[in-house]
């Protein structure tokens, strides 16, 4: 009589071979089956093929990890990237207010800050989120904020006078205290604001943009030295601006009026305008925010309704990616490797998208009680999404095993 060989009586390196025939999903009931399994399973032998440069879920980019409240397994990658792609998530309201503002988002490890108005918040990502546990400031903010940047202990802030005001963090207690401020640094609104260690790039809607060496990292007792360096002058709003990952060079998008390019390199040293990138100027009017993928990769979004990315070794547009609904796109960010999530113009959609594919992945629906506004800005981590309304801040969270599906995934068909 032969012996009877059963599944469970195999050798683990067998049993490991088996199951990397699997789907994810059957893994996951033979780790209920018996301990054994359990155990096996749990390990990240098994995981490594399945969570393979997943969408979202992505960490390899440090700039990205430094802004994730938590770094996954393999084993949660693939399950919180499974979220993503089939619209599991939970959502809630972080912060909302009757008064109607264009706001901007800024997200760190610990905190997610916050503008509006006259006003900027800092939530503490903590569970259970509680409105009450923020940082703010309401004094010498003299004008709306248009734009503002988040850096090691100190928060810059462009607004609708033209000014920029200095803002420490508070070290104890939640109220962020003023710094300094730099009067009619520009004539009109600072759109834009970007910044090194020791320089602050600014642009606005005079058309001008700003080079400034600040010394802003000492001792709060001796005062502050601005020294201007540069002032470029490209005749139409400057809506976006964003220094390069090397430090060398900045991107500049403007509004679009004017029947020339509206995207501009700028060399950091010279102060200069490179001739690196040659854009259709049809193809990139009104861009409307940028994120540095790499040193040579730019991504830009706007007006056009698409979304372009720009390899400045060959001085193109490599690629684009129009938005399903022909919307204009407001914002953009992106994990630094494969995924973008884009905030568009109608019905508080945000899309997913993975730049190795080219439709997108995923619609997200922020919109509550028939709200109708943009996204205006938004930003993520591995396992949240933060988009801001115009009345409000809004979370989706895509860490758990029990939430309903409300994938929106073929809402639309490309022709």
């Amino acid at each position: 009589m032969t012996d009877v060989w059963r599944l469970d009586t195999l050798p683990s390196d067998v049993l490991i071979l088996i199951f990397d025939y699997c789907h994810a999903f059957d893994l996951v009931r033979l780790s209920e089956v018996c301990k054994r399994f359990y155990y096996i399973i749990r390990e990240e032998t098994l995981w490594i093929k399945k969570s393979k440069q997943p969408i979202a879920t992505n960490q390899t980019s440090k700039k990205f990890r430094e802004r994730c409240n938590s770094l996954l397994c393999l084993r949660t990658k693939w399950h919180v990237s499974n979220n993503w792609q089939y619209g599991k998530y939970e959502r809630r309201i972080l912060f909302s207010q009757t008064t109607k503002v264009i706001p901007k988002i800024e997200l760190t490890k610990n905190v997610l800050w916050w503008s509006g108005g006259n006003e900027l918040y800092g939530f503490r990502r903590t569970e259970p989120f509680q409105e009450n546990n923020r940082t703010f400031i309401n004094d010498y903010v003299r004008s709306d904020i248009c734009k503002f940047v988040v850096r090691n202990d100190c928060i810059i802030t462009g607004h609708r006078d033209g000014s920029i005001q200095f803002w420490k963090k508070p070290e104890r207690g939640r109220k962020i205290n003023f710094y300094f401020s730099v009067d009619r640094a520009h004539s009109k609104n600072v759109n834009a604001l970007d910044e090194t260690c020791s320089t602050i790039v600014s642009g606005s809607n005079d058309g001008t943009i700003k080079v400034e060496i600040l010394n802003v990292w000492g001792p709060f007792e001796q005062g502050t030295l601005n020294v201007p360096l540069a002032t470029l002058n490209i005749i139409e709003w400057v809506c976006s601006l964003s220094i390069d990952p090397t430090n060398k060079k900045f991107a500049v998008g403007s509004a679009g009026e004017i029947d020339r390019p509206h995207l501009h390199i700028f060399d950091l040293e010279y102060y200069k305008e490179s001739d690196i990138l040659k854009p259709d100027k049809k193809r990139c009017a009104g861009t409307l925010d940028m994120v540095w993928n790499s040193p040579q990769i730019l991504l830009t979004c706007g007006y056009d309704t698409y979304i372009r990315k720009w390899d400045l070794r060959t001085g193109t547009c490599v690629y684009s990616w129009p938005d399903p609904t022909d919307a204009t796109v407001y914002c953009l960010s992106t994990d630094y490797q494969h995924t973008m999530i884009t905030g568009t113009k109608f019905n508080c959609k945000a899309v997913l998208w993975d730049q190795r594919q080219k439709n997108y992945v995923q619609f997200y629906f922020m919109n509550l009680r028939r709200m109708s506004s943009p996204i205006y800005s938004l930003s993520f981590d591995s396992t949240r999404l933060y988009g801001a309304t115009d009345q409000h801040l809004v979370e989706l969270n895509f860490s758990g095993y029990s939430y309903k599906e409300s994938n929106y995934r073929e809402i639309l068909k490309y022709k």
